[in-house]
């Protein structure tokens, strides 16, 4: 059966190249390109796994892994950035994500995520 995943990132062309493989595998998808929806999202409803980029406009996603982890100590989240060295990114780390995905996508890195 389908994992149920979630994706924020401020680009909507991600967000559906994201969408359109996930679901294509079976698993349900939900994508905001609001980082503050997206987190709303996060902690409303239960998600096998957490996708979230670093660099958003609303909210970094350090501050989102950091709200969500909060209320949600057990979300499993990945980290999606461009810069896989960026400070932002070693500080999601820290703050509880699982894992860096770059951008372009590593897919079998995100499918790896999901059969764990």
């Amino acid at each position: 059966m389908g994992k149920k995943i979630l994706a924020i990132d401020d680009e909507v062309p991600i967000l559906e190249a994201l969408e359109t493989i996930l679901e294509d595998m079976g698993h349900s998808v939900t994508t905001f390109s609001n980082s503050l929806e997206g987190e709303q999202a996060a902690l409303k409803d239960d998600f096998d796994l957490i996708l979230i980029d670093m660099r958003m406009p609303e909210k970094n996603g350090v501050e989102v892994i950091k709200a969500i982890l909060k209320e949600k100590p057990n979300a499993r989240i990945l980290v999606i950035t461009a810069f896989p060295g960026d400070s932002l990114a070693k500080q999601s780390l820290d703050a509880g994500a699982k894992g860096l995905v770059k951008k372009p996508f590593e897919i079998g890195k995100i499918l790896q995520f999901l059969l764990e």
